[in-house]
Order: structure tokens, then C-alpha cells, then sequence
């Protein structure tokens, strides 16, 4: 399993999600692909964007897919999946100009990208092609991403 930590604006961990990094049946091995610690509380991942960005954020479906946006340049938080954005949410991204939000392009990140854009005035979807944020830098690079952002512009 890989560890994922979730840290506040400090760097102060806050709680810990795990990823199953092989390639089975998760639910024949008794694991989910990620796994929470018990009771926790969903939370957005990568929080410290929210202090150092400027007037522009990305937000994407998974903790995956912000690590690349941010190895791009791009500061950006993530929900911890598709049904994980929480109302409580968007009360921290209310000052931002600019919201861009990449859902996975699959049934359940239309409804994710969706559900961002209602309660987020600044938010606009991001149209994902070749697949998530990770698959399409891995396909194309960095220049698969971004041109993503310059085709809604």
C-alpha cells in the first residue's frame, strides 16, 4: 500500500489514506483500491495550495492527480474521489477567481465536475479525454495537461 498523508497548511500531518498499488481484484484481497483509517472524515487533500495560490486553483478527483498537477506548476486540492466533495468544502475555496475542476472523464466525474460548478460560481470543468489527470501526463506529458486548460480558455 502507499501511504498518503494528509497534512494541514503547516505540514502538520492530520490523517493518512491508502492506495492498493497492485493491479487484482481488490475486493477478492478484502481491501478497497483506497483505504481510510476508521471514522475519518473526508477531507480535502493538499490544503496548503489553498494558502500559496493566487487568485487560481485546480481541483481534482483523487490525491493522485493533484501530486501531478502540482509537479506541473499548478496549485491544486483534491477530493479523495467522486462522491467525497462535502458542501463544507467549497466555504474554502469561495475567495478564489478562478476554479478548475478535473473530473475523471466516466459517469461519476461528470456528476463530481457537476455537482463543483453548481456550488462554485468560479468553477469550470476541465474535459478529460484519454482518461484521468495521471493516464493523460502519462500518455502525453506535460503538454497533454495543460493544453487541456488552454482549450477552455
Amino acid at each position: 500500500m502507499l501511504a498518503i498523508p494528509y497534512l494541514d497548511r503547516n505540514g502538520k500531518p492530520l490523517t493518512v489514506r491508502f492506495r492498493c498499488l497492485q493491479e487484482h481484484n481488490h475486493r477478492d484481497h478484502f481491501h478497497g483500491k483506497y483505504n481510510t483509517l476508521k471514522d475519518d472524515i473526508p477531507r480535502m487533500y493538499g490544503i496548503d495550495s489553498i494558502h500559496q495560490a493566487g487568485d487560481t486553483i485546480h481541483i481534482t478527483e483523487g490525491e493522485l492527480d493533484r501530486v501531478i498537477l502540482r509537479k506541473l506548476g499548478l496549485y491544486a486540492v483534491a477530493a479523495p474521489g467522486a462522491n467525497m466533495w462535502q458542501g463544507r468544502h467549497r466555504r474554502m475555496l469561495a475567495g478564489f477567481s478562478r476554479i478548475w475542476v478535473w473530473g475523471d472523464p466516466d459517469e461519476a466525474g461528470a456528476e463530481f465536475s457537476a455537482k463543483i460548478c453548481r456550488q462554485l460560481r468560479s468553477a469550470k470543468a476541465v474535459r478529460l479525454r484519454t482518461g484521468d489527470v495521471t493516464e493523460t501526463y502519462l500518455a502525453g506529458g506535460a503538454e497533454a495537461v495543460l493544453s487541456l486548460i488552454d482549450d477552455e480558455v
